[in-house]
């Protein structure tokens, strides 16, 4: 059963955080500096896949800024095996280029895992955005958030990355990737159970709030 605590006073987190995604989006910018590069002359597919990276390094971007801004946590789940399957449906999406080289060579294909990249990566960002200071990636309780996204589900924010990885699996289908996928999808159901625990030992309304809200697929699940 994992332990749940005050939460501490350094924020280990930010630490940690801050330079991990820092150094993502300096090597994310360099994709996008050479997608530019070679734009010309335009077609669908190099417009689209600009599009993408543009949107990975913005979402970079807004992780580390509520990093630096965020509140202090009400509580912090404890359970190491908890935290460690958050840090790990967290960095899983960047073991997928390891997984084998991209085979798409239909330009129709690419440009519709592109736009389910970017369909993913805009549902995230919004996500992101509404939930602004209180964003952890271990389980922690700050404020409830009830607005944009998390009108219809409880964790739009795991739904859009699901969608984004869900996009980058198609851009290379294969029996590995496939295994990741589903491991990830896993973990993060995993640790939106975990969230809702943390949640309703602090929210009373938490409860009347799940009851009208799916968790990720409204009428689904």
């Amino acid at each position: 059963m994992g332990k749940i605590g005050i939460a501490p006073k350094i924020e280990i987190g930010r630490l940690i955080a801050i330079p991990v995604f820092t150094f993502f989006m300096t090597i994310r910018t360099y994709v996008v500096f050479g997608d530019i590069k070679i734009l010309l002359p335009l077609s669908t597919v190099k417009l689209v896949g600009l599009i993408h990276h543009l949107l990975i390094v913005f979402f970079y971007a807004l992780i580390i800024l509520l990093y630096f801004l965020r509140s202090s946590a009400r509580l912090t789940n404890r359970s190491l095996v908890t935290n460690m399957i958050a840090l790990l449906a967290t960095f899983a999406p960047f073991v997928f280029p390891f997984l084998g080289k991209q085979e798409l060579i239909n330009p129709i294909m690419v440009i519709i895992s592109d736009l389910m990249i970017i369909l993913g990566l805009v549902i995230s960002i919004y996500s992101l955005s509404v939930l602004g200071r209180n964003f952890s990636i271990i389980p922690q309780t700050r404020n409830l958030v009830q607005r944009g996204p998390y009108r219809l589900v409880r964790h739009p924010l795991y739904l859009g990355e699901l969608i984004t990885v869900f996009g980058i699996v198609l851009a290379g289908l294969s029996i590995s990737r496939l295994v990741v996928y589903f491991l990830l999808v896993a973990c993060q159901i995993y640790r939106a159970f975990q969230e809702e625990k943390l949640l309703a030992s602090v929210f009373s309304e938490y409860e009347d709030y799940c009851s009208k809200t799916a968790r990720f697929i409204p009428g689904v699940f």
